[in-house]
């Protein structure tokens, strides 16, 4: 899992210096959370949070941003700081609990890291639910509300991103609609839930990654789908391979074809290249044997010269075979939030995997609720996700970049609308995971002019939301979405409205 919000330190090696001066980066404080919010107990802990005052004026909205499955990302790495002065807003943010990083977090004050499935006690995980979660979200706005003179009337706009966090603003705007007057969901994932082999919808993401690869060349595509299959003698290993070797390469091989086009971002990140899908495509179109095809996803994340021989112990491959998986993370994989998108069917890009057996998704077995091995149908019920449900919502945006294959498990069929008001689903051209997500000092305007579209068309709908818009005949209603279209996607259909 990537955050939406990009690790700080990288992001603000690709701000520009004269940009770094005006960044608005307000202190780090902490929230007195309650620790279990539906309990009598009277437990508490520290939770972390920024909050930006600067463009707000008496009865202007609150911009509020949970992060999810990472530690607190800087406030001026998200959009909603690009809103603010239009919306005369506060912007907040807040970390999830159990997060954090070297220099703090949000956890209980003697929390064990290792506790398991029958520990229930305050010390443990067991007050990390999505109940839980979401009343934090509650309970922080309702004390800005408090807090700021003149916010007391507030309107509040709930956004998270990534699949779990685009996950939790849904559910945020479904169970609390008179706390978050409308929510922004980026990149979320909203099907494709459990491990079980029945999963119809669990190869959906695969064909999305497919797809994405043959638009951008077929070519390449095709070369990528005859090599990935076989032992490469001329792969160039470090030494004589063992079977482990092999299935750290092949793991990290299929990884890395998945994050280059998922996190296709116009700046280094996590891969050693600006815009590392096109760096992929136009490194494999030249290449002549097998081995130089599976080289160049290899040496993706290696970071290494191209002419180095591949060492399958390399860290950055180890990682990208396995990538790191928080604990917390994992908790909440089992417990309550289980994503299938590693199935891969056959005739694809990569690989056949996972097409009849169960997806090890939960990494501990002693963490792994009473129903984690449910149905897609059951999750979609429980979480009340279903497309008839998503559809009667309001003000509810959910956004997926063209780039990221979980927009084939995150885009429910919604009625075509003129109104900002309804349910809407916009897939961005040209753009990865949640890059909407990202402010104006991270991606500047003109870098990608579908992330351009899809600002002017969230500002847009806040203004509606919040009663400050101009929409006003259906001529007006959608400037920036240009044409209605329909994607398929691994055979299921998905109506977005598609910035071009």
């Amino acid at each position: 899992m990537v955050p939406p919000f990009l690790v700080a330190m990288a992001i603000l090696g690709h701000v520009q210096a004269q940009q770094r001066s005006t960044l608005i980066d307000p202190p780090i404080r902490e929230f007195d959370q309650i620790l279990n919010h539906d309990s009598d107990q009277t437990g508490k802990f520290s939770q972390r949070y920024q909050l930006v005052t600067h463009y707000f004026k008496s009865g202007g909205p609150i911009l509020f941003v949970q992060n999810a499955q990472q530690e607190m990302s800087p406030i001026w790495t998200t959009d909603l700081i690009d809103y603010a002065p239009q919306l005369n807003a506060t912007v907040a943010i807040l970390e999830h609990r159990y997060f954090g990083d070297k220099s703090g977090g949000s956890f209980p004050r003697n929390f064990n890291k290792r506790s398991t499935k029958n520990d229930t006690s305050d010390n443990s995980y067991a007050p990390l639910t999505l109940d839980n979660v979401l009343q934090d979200g509650v309970d922080f706005v309702n004390w800005i509300k408090q807090s700021i003179p003149g916010a007391e009337d507030s309107k509040v706009i709930y956004t998270g991103a990534s699949s779990y966090g685009g996950f939790l603003a849904v559910q945020a705007r479904m169970r609390y609609p008179d706390t978050f007057t409308g929510a922004i969901a980026s990149s979320p994932a909203l099907m494709s839930l459990g491990p079980m082999p029945e999963n119809r919808l669990k190869f959906a993401a695969a064909g999305h990654l497919s797809k994405v690869y043959y638009n951008q060349s077929r070519e390449a595509a095709q070369k990528i789908h005859e090599n990935c299959h076989d032992a490469l003698p001329d792969l160039n290993i470090c030494w004589k391979p063992n079977g482990t070797d092999y299935r750290l390469i092949y793991q990290a091989t299929v990884q890395n074809y998945f994050e280059t086009s998922q996190f296709n971002y116009p700046f280094v990140d996590r891969f050693p290249t600006e815009y590392p899908l096109d760096d992929l495509i136009n490194k494999t179109l030249p290449a002549k044997t097998d081995g130089e095809v599976i080289r160049i996803p290899l040496l993706a994340s290696s970071w290494q010269q191209p002419n180095k021989c591949i060492d399958p112990s390399n860290r950055n491959i180890t990682r990208a075979s396995s990538p790191k998986v928080t604990s917390p993370e994992d908790y909440i994989t089992c417990s309550y939030y289980a994503i299938n998108h590693r199935s891969i069917p056959s005739n694809n890009l990569l690989p056949e995997a996972y097409t009849r057996t169960s997806v090890d998704l939960c990494k501990n077995p002693e963490w792994e609720a009473s129903d984690y091995n449910s149905s897609n149908e059951y999750f979609t019920e429980k979480y009340a996700l279903s497309h008839t449900n998503l559809d009667s919502m309001e003000r509810l945006l959910i956004v997926h970049g063209e780039f990221d294959p979980i927009a084939a498990i995150g885009a429910p069929i919604l009625t075509e609308a003129d109104s900002y008001n309804h349910s809407r689903v916009i897939i961005v051209n040209g753009t990865a995971r949640a890059e909407d997500t990202f402010s104006e000092a991270v991606v500047p305007r003109g870098v990608r002019p579908g992330l351009d579209q899809i600002r002017d068309a969230k500002l847009a709908h806040l203004k509606e939301w919040l009663g400050v818009g101009n929409q006003t005949t259906p001529e007006s209603a959608a400037p920036a979405f240009g044409r209605l279209t329909w994607m398929l996607v691994a055979g299921a259909a998905m109506a977005s409205y598609r910035v071009v």
